[in-house]
């Protein structure tokens, strides 16, 4: 049988090139890139860790966003095979969390499985604004007060918060820190020296932790375009199983490569059957499909399937505060990619461009038959942004005066889910509320639309936001007295319309 010749994508005439241009395009100041092919693997680090001149290099650290979800759901396998635990994939979470775990629903809550948690199919939407600066165990109480948005097992709808009570459930079973667990589980026996699961952690170790940066340019606020602004590194203990871990691409190539040759959590004493890793891989939820993937994707446990020019492979993202990753695995084709780097969604739209080229080089796809992730990721953006524009420009048929004074809106509004929101009048007369204790901080400005109908534009750099405001309908509602004693936010897009309300205090 004659042997594949060895050959690194990476080394490819014109790859380093592509890279930086990618990075340009998308204005992302760093990324590290790592292969693994077989026996082989290869790293490089491209642009700044820190600007103006810090490089990136294979051992910087990145947050990992949801990448960290895998050894959530791994770590949660790992319980399972132990015969002195009593859990199951179809364990109820309410079994398991007596007195922490409901839904608004305490029947469906009874019904709510660890494998429905893990697949995202418990119905409940991903309502990430209900997620505040708190400890584990309090975010994952606030759950029964957040409204569903479908039955169970009917609708995929990605939900961090579940992975929030996977967290939970795994530190009731051990009685540790999951990033203790984690560490004595994976990270010690895999050799994963720079992998961690606090900032604090992160910054005692002796890799560097890269910079994160978004461009304002996207928004208008720049018209440099090598004008960058530093956001502050993020913190991470209500996160925890949901996007916690910090590393480096050399770090992840020795996780992936486990994956890649199921043996080897065998033979480091990590799993006890390479079977563990078929129930992480095994299609649990169906995803809508998508070009360029053949048929239906699916979600398994933390990992995302799909077919590719005749090619299973399983993948996830990752998006933290001005952080992004991809991982990209072909098992059949022993190859996967590692990509980290130091923007928002656009680190993203990058990495997946690069990955899939990289796949596509493996594969000895054509560059006539390569899918145009560049173009399909603009095309989602200025989506985006035309359904913000035409709700900010929107003029109502009949336009009425509000009812009250601005000021009187001003007020502090609660709800048992989302916590606080603090509406108050600025200097300039403007209504705004922060939200500077959320996971994911927001600067929200009220536009008046009619009555007491308003806008929120909400400011914040993930996800899209990097490119437009978030926008949100919102309303207060009139006591008798003749005082705004509510407020609702339409936050949640899954649930069409109906609005979150917040009672004032």
């Amino acid at each position: 049988m004659t042997k594949r010749p060895v050959f690194n994508p990476m080394n490819r005439e014109g790859f380093k090139d592509l890279v930086h241009q990618t990075l340009d395009k998308w204005h992302v100041p760093g990324m590290a890139i790592a292969v693994i092919d077989g026996d082989n693997t290869w790293s490089e680090g491209y642009g700044f860790a820190k600007l103006p001149s810090t490089p990136v290099t294979p051992s910087t650290l990145f947050y990992a966003g949801s990448t960290t979800k895998a050894f959530t759901a791994a770590m949660i396998a790992k319980l399972i095979e132990d015969p002195t635990r009593d859990i199951e994939w179809g364990t109820p979470i309410a079994e398991l969390l007596p007195g922490d775990f409901s839904l608004t629903d305490k029947t469906v809550a009874d019904q709510i499985t660890v494998e429905d948690a893990l697949s995202h199919r418990t119905g409940l939407p991903g309502h990430d604004h209900a997620s505040a600066h708190t400890n584990v165990r309090e975010n994952v109480r606030r759950i029964a007060h957040l409204p569903m948005a479908a039955k169970p097992r009917t609708r995929y709808q990605y939900n961090n918060l579940m992975y929030v009570v996977a967290s939970r459930v795994i530190e009731s079973a051990t009685g540790q820190w999951l990033g203790d667990s984690l560490a004595r589980c994976f990270w010690q026996p895999l050799e994963m020296a720079n992998t961690h699961f606090s900032l604090k952690d992160a910054l005692a170790g002796p890799a560097a932790l890269a910079t994160g940066y978004y461009y304002p340019g996207w928004r208008g606020e720049s018209q440099d375009e090598k004008a960058y602004r530093e956001v502050d590194w993020m913190p991470l203990e209500e996160v925890s199983g949901a996007g916690s871990v910090i590393t480096n691409v050399l770090d992840y190539t020795k996780w992936v490569r486990a994956f890649l040759r199921p043996e080897t959590f065998v033979e480091k004493d990590i799993f006890k059957s390479e079977d563990t890793v078929r129930q992480l891989w095994e299609p649990r939820t169906l995803m809508p499909a998508d070009a360029p993937f053949t048929g239906p994707r699916a979600y398994c446990l933390a990992w995302r399937t799909g077919v590719y020019h005749g090619v299973q492979f399983f993948e996830h993202t990752g998006g933290m505060n001005a952080f992004g990753a991809q991982l990209l695995l072909a098992p059949k084709l022993q190859f996967a990619v590692i990509i980290l780097a130091n923007t928002s969604q656009t680190s993203n739209f990058a990495a997946q461009f690069l990955a899939f080229h990289l796949l596509d080089e493996r594969l000895g796809i054509l560059e006539s038959q390569r899918f145009d992730w560049n173009r399909r990721n603009w095309s989602v953006i200025e989506k985006e942004q035309k359904r913000v524009a035409e709700k900010m420009n929107y003029k109502p048929p009949i336009y009425l005066q509000p009812t009250l004074a601005l000021n009187e809106y001003a007020g502090t509004y609660t709800h048992a889910g989302y916590t606080t929101i603090l509406v108050y009048l600025d200097n300039e007369g403007v209504l705004r509320a922060d939200r500077k204790d959320m996971t994911w901080p927001e600067a929200i400005t009220f536009h008046h639309v009619t009555g007491e109908h308003f806008l929120m534009v909400s400011e914040h750099n993930e996800d899209y936001g990097a490119f437009c405001p978030d926008v949100y309908d919102a309303e207060f509602r009139i006591d008798v007295e003749g005082k705004a004693w509510t407020l609702g936010v339409a936050w949640e897009r899954a649930m069409e319309g109906e609005k979150i309300w917040f009672q004032r205090t």
